[in-house]
């Protein structure tokens, strides 16, 4: 296998994994925590779709990138690649937080009013 067909496999397994495990996250929301802490997931939930829609979008834009930036030479691929990863590197340390307010969210007794 190529290196650069073994660098899409690896990609599209990475994503593939990365969407498994969203979704595994996202049954557990609407199952255990929505009949026990209905409170908490809407912000679940919206944290959880966030990763989903950046991850998405991280994979996308990381192929797209290569495709224009392909023809100045491997040097400006590997700049614009790692700006698109430190950009969507802190994308997802945003979504991970509203996630960790999610679970703290959880932690804390229901409010009954």
């Amino acid at each position: 296998m190529s290196p650069s067909a073994s660098l899409v496999v690896s990609s599209v397994l990475g994503i593939g994994i990365n969407f498994a495990v969203l979704v595994a996250f996202i049954v557990v929301v609407l199952t255990v925590v929505r009949q026990h802490r209905p409170d908490a997931v809407p912000l679940l939930l919206g944290a959880l779709g966030f990763e989903a829609l950046l991850t998405a979008a991280s994979f996308a834009s990381s192929v797209l990138l290569t495709r224009l930036v392909m023809p100045g030479g491997m040097d400006g691929v590997a700049a614009a690649q790692s700006l698109n990863t430190l950009l969507f590197s802190l994308a997802h340390a945003g979504a991970r937080c509203l996630l960790i307010w999610g679970i703290v969210r959880l932690a804390r007794p229901l409010e009954h009013v």
